[in-house]
């Protein structure tokens, strides 16, 4: 860790010096951390850019902010974490993606996508009210030029001046390689200067440090909105002898691949769509089954979701997957243009509840407390394979507004249940308390039960039957909730207004699920064993 200058050291190094450093501490990011191998790869692959901007750049009274935050393990190692980046992603290291409270070098917490400019305009114009004189950079790159916020905020500071430097950093991935016209037309100075932009050139060659730092001096010297287009190149996750982690045959994403190819293969209608994320939700499957009834809009949910809403207008039924907490990004057009027009487009949530070392930018736990609230949607939270493939079709079936949220990882052993009624199962009958249970945390609740105690998989959180929570209220003075989700605004907050909105006495409703807090980063084991308590 010694071999890595200061900042202060590395600001008087000339271009050929910093080569060195770059190399030095793409060097320290493979003895240091394997984790998480995407990221790791796209921070590898900056170590140049890295390195050249902290070289003349004064952070943090200068502001860099990177976009979506996969790219900044150099950052965090050159920004005062060297000593603590062995315990990347671990609850007692620094977290994956860059965040203000960990950080005065962290000027803007980041971890979804195309953020980076909005913020900087906020910056920019935050500066010229109050007089402060500083350099304010973004680098957006691992496809979050895709996101329409960059767009939007190009748009705005095209027309006002701001003075930002946006760099992109063009190394053609995102998960995987990126899409749309711009990326494949290579049009950007085009479309860059049609906003008011100046081009200040490109696209550089990332990996050659004199080239890089002369155009990056010169950029930084400029002013106005102005853009420097930089190519760089990920390392391949072979090369480095690394793997991201593979979905096996017992995977909820794998049920699901599986599920709807065959439901697509007996129903023409079926499309789905993805906002790149084929591989982590494993829609790679249907794409290679059904290459022209797939459709990657890149990282736009918003996009997405309304264009899978187009579709089931013009009698097509859209399945969109996305993650949790990605979907927290299409809140809107799932209400304006899919619910309040009752169109049956399917919205699958993979990584719902905790995902761990990501931390708290990508827990999945806000989605119930989001759509639960919306008119028409119907939502099921799948306790294993076999339920999911059960849901995908009640949902199809519903013919409206349908979500299914499901876990990442793999599905718990339950035994089957004794029987349906009022579209619960009863994995148990008792007497006394009942455990109300959404999703695969009925596996812990199996666990705590007692044997005298009834089990329920709940299976949806909306609707949920109120003939079966009558029958309930009559026989059970004790109601167990639990849920992979948010308190306030849960399944558990619902079924404790129904008792009090019915008047029911006599009845004590315990929600295990999280606090109305953000959650950080560690294994999902141990954060949910840490938060999901009695509420």
């Amino acid at each position: 860790m010694s071999s890595l200058p200061s900042l202060e050291m590395l600001r008087g190094m000339r271009p050929d010096a910093l080569a060195t450093v770059a190399h030095t501490l793409r060097n320290f990011l493979r003895e240091t951390t394997e984790d998480k191998a995407g990221h790791l790869a796209s921070s590898l692959g900056v170590a140049e850019l890295t390195v050249a901007l902290h070289a003349l750049l004064h952070c943090p009274e200068d502001i860099l902010i990177w976009d979506v935050g996969h790219q900044a393990y150099g950052h965090k190692v050159l920004t005062d974490r060297a000593e603590v980046f062995h315990a990347n992603r671990t609850p007692a290291g620094p977290s994956g993606f860059p965040k203000r409270d960990e950080s005065p070098f962290d000027a803007f917490g980041v971890g979804h996508s195309s953020t980076a400019l909005s913020a900087l305009l906020g910056f920019a114009r935050a500066d010229a009210l109050t007089g402060r004189k500083r350099r304010r950079v973004a680098v957006v790159g691992d496809g979050a030029f895709t996101g329409g916020m960059v767009f939007e905020a190009m748009n705005d500071a095209g027309s006002q001046g701001d003075d930002v430097l946006l760099i992109l950093n063009d190394n053609g991935q995102a998960i995987e390689e990126n899409v749309g016209a711009l990326h494949q037309n290579g049009r950007y100075e085009a479309f860059i200067q049609s906003l008011g932009w100046t081009w200040m050139g490109g696209p550089i060659d990332g990996h050659d440090m004199p080239e890089l730092h002369s155009a990056l001096e010169h950029a930084l010297q400029a002013s106005g909105p102005r853009v420097l287009h930089v190519q760089t190149r990920r390392p391949l996750l072979d090369s480095l002898g690394l793997s991201e982690s593979l979905s096996g045959p017992q995977h909820f994403q794998t049920h699901f691949a599986e599920s709807l190819i065959a439901l697509a293969a007996r129903d023409a209608r079926i499309v789905a769509l993805t906002a790149a994320m084929a591989p982590g939700c494993s829609l790679d499957r249907f794409r290679e089954a059904f290459p022209k009834r797939f459709f990657d809009g890149g990282i736009a949910e918003g996009h997405v979701v309304t264009e899978a809403a187009g579709m089931a207008a013009a009698g097509l039924r859209p399945v969109v997957n996305l993650y949790s907490t990605f979907s927290q990004r299409a809140v809107d057009q799932w209400i304006h243009d899919v619910a309040l027009q009752n169109l049956p487009v399917i919205l699958c949530l993979d990584r719902a509840g905790l995902v761990g070392e990501d931390g708290g930018t990508h827990h999945g736990v806000f989605d119930l407390a989001l759509f639960r609230s919306v008119p028409n949607t119907a939502i099921w939270a799948p306790r294993n394979g076999e339920a999911l493939e059960e849901a995908l079709r009640e949902a199809l079936a519903y013919g409206g507004p349908a979500i299914i949220r499901y876990p990442k990882g793999t599905e718990p052993n339950l035994p089957t249940a004794l029987e349906r009624r009022g579209r619960m199962d009863i994995l148990q009958w008792g007497t006394g308390t009942v455990h109300f249970c959404l999703g695969p945390v009925i596996a812990d609740a199996l666990h705590e039960a007692k044997s005298t105690e009834s089990v329920v998989d709940l299976r949806m959180a909306k609707p949920i039957n109120p003939d079966m929570l009558a029958y309930f209220a009559k026989n059970h003075y004790r109601w167990m909730v639990w849920e992979d989700g948010q308190a306030l605004g849960g399944v558990g907050a619902a079924l404790s207004t129904w008792l009090a909105e019915h008047a029911i006495p006599n009845v004590q409703c315990i929600r295990r699920s999280y606090p109305d807090q953000f959650i950080g980063h560690g294994p999902s084991e141990a954060l949910q064993a840490q938060f999901r308590r009695n509420r």
